[in-house]
């Protein structure tokens, strides 16, 4: 009994208890040919079978150790999302499949997330890309890691003509036009053009940044369910995340300006010179 009761044993057990949920619901997407959809708001933003399957393993496997914990995700009902923004919220909150687009036309660039958040701040986050085999994990103040292993962002960052940067798609048109002008905007007001990745799952481009894959990130229509790991495992790895208004970005925020510090900085100076309009 004291050892159940100790506070490091409990977040351990969490922890594995994440692990072991997102490595089931993954092991089941890789085989899942389930794509039958429902639209939502638009003709692209829908859910799929697998996503609702999805879903509710990561919750069955969760609630196996954490009978009692909160558990919100993407697909519940916009009542409970709003539990979310309580500034005392505790609970996991998960993203069945990051990239639902790219996983109905079996693009195999889709991720599974599953954050846990005390009161408010993030303190443990899982993501796993099973098309790459990839589990990235991350305690507060414990460092981030791929398959085990430590990581960082990309450590030789020298400017932005030779910067990776990338934004995300939108299921708004007016919010995927302000992610474009943002980029169009790096090229106006420096002559430079940096390699744009729109890779349709911004999980995933998160922990692409935290290995060192991508050197910033800019994107106006995130989700809570987008957050609750992946801004954990950026800042973990020592990337920056901010706001596009420029503050310290929570995990409910629905912009992002994140990675290397030396690339948020570079951005975050033209970004300033912008329409206020579009970093909302």
């Amino acid at each position: 009994m004291e050892q159940y009761n100790n506070p490091d044993n409990s977040a351990e057990r969490r922890m594995e208890s994440m692990r072991t949920a997102v490595l089931e619901a993954g092991a089941y997407i890789l085989q899942s040919e389930e794509r039958e959809h429902t639209d939502k708001s638009n003709k692209k933003d829908f859910v799929t079978v697998a996503d609702i399957k999805a879903q509710d393993m990561l919750r069955q496997a969760l609630r196996r150790e954490n009978p009692n914990a909160v558990v919100l995700s993407e697909e519940d009902t916009e009542e409970e999302h709003q539990r979310l923004f309580d500034p005392n919220f505790t609970g996991f909150v998960l993203d069945p499949i990051d990239g639902t687009y790219n996983f109905k036309r079996d693009l195999r660039e889709s991720a599974i997330s599953a954050g846990y958040v005390e009161n408010g701040k993030i303190i443990q986050g899982v993501v796993f890309d099973p098309f790459k085999n990839e589990l990235f994990t991350a305690e507060l103040g414990k460092g981030a890691f791929r398959n085990g292993e430590p990581i960082l962002v990309r450590q030789d960052y020298d400017g932005l003509d030779g910067a990776s940067i990338a934004t995300s798609n939108s299921y708004n048109g007016e919010a995927m036009r302000r992610n474009l002008d943002r980029q169009d905007a790096i090229y106006d007001k420096t002559g430079i053009m940096p390699w744009l990745s729109l890779h349709g799952s911004g999980v995933l481009i998160m922990t692409n940044i935290a290995c060192g894959r991508f050197d910033a990130y800019h994107h106006n229509g995130l989700k809570p369910w987008d957050n609750a790991a992946a801004f954990l495992i950026v800042r973990e790895a020592g990337g920056v995340v901010q706001t596009l208004a420029g503050g310290e970005a929570p995990f409910t925020s629905p912009t992002v300006l994140m990675g290397v510090p030396g690339a948020v900085a570079d951005l975050r100076n033209i970004f300033s010179q912008l329409d206020p309009e579009l970093l909302t």
